[in-house]
């Protein structure tokens, strides 16, 4: 058997664990960091949740909305500090993505494609 080592093992190949990934090599760079996933990247969550991503990126949404949306659609049982949190950072985590190449879905208009999860209501 052929044993690896790292310093930071990600557990996930999908878009939360690639993403903690590069942040550990952005802010760690001689960290050996690995990312183990039991599905092949293209089949992971992300993948699985059709191209969709949740944050505040069309005029007239609201951060406060969002959240509420969030904390509501959680049965009130979300940590509502990190919902806060994830809202306020996701409009901008969503453009880094596309700035990196993440392939969103997109309206024809050729827009990030927003569509309602769990609990959203999108107008």
């Amino acid at each position: 058997m052929d044993l690896f080592t790292c310093d930071v093992l990600v557990v996930g190949g999908g878009g939360a664990g690639l993403r903690a990934a590069i942040a550990v090599a952005e802010t760690h760079p001689r960290l050996r960091v690995a990312v183990i996933s039991k599905v092949y990247p293209r089949r992971s969550h992300t993948v699985s949740a059709e191209g969709g991503a949740a944050a505040v990126i069309k005029p007239g949404d609201s951060l406060d909305d969002h959240a509420y949306d969030t904390i509501s659609g959680g049965d009130w049982l979300c940590d509502q500090g990190a919902v806060e949190a994830f809202v306020r950072e996701a409009p901008e985590e969503m453009l880094r993505l596309e700035h990196w190449g993440c392939p969103w879905n997109r309206e024809p208009d050729g827009h990030i494609a927003v569509r309602p999860f769990g609990g959203m209501k999108i107008e």
